[in-house]
């Protein structure tokens, strides 16, 4: 697999947000395969009990320690 810009578990904040979209800081639960199209990634918000699935140019890193 190629290298992607996170990986599971890493905390991300969703920019260009759409309507309905989550809000907040999210975490991600896993990288989905690439096969065509922009890199997308399994995230899901902190208040929510559900996962979606967002390009990574709508995600940003989160600055932190682990």
């Amino acid at each position: 697999m190629a290298q992607t810009r996170f990986r599971a578990g890493d905390r991300v904040q969703v920019t260009r947000a759409v309507f309905g979209g989550p809000n907040g800081i999210c975490s991600v639960v896993s990288v989905v395969p690439r096969e065509a199209g922009p890199q997308q990634y399994r995230v899901r918000s902190d208040g929510e009990t559900f996962d979606r699935i967002i390009d990574e140019a709508r995600l940003e890193a989160m600055n932190y320690e682990r």
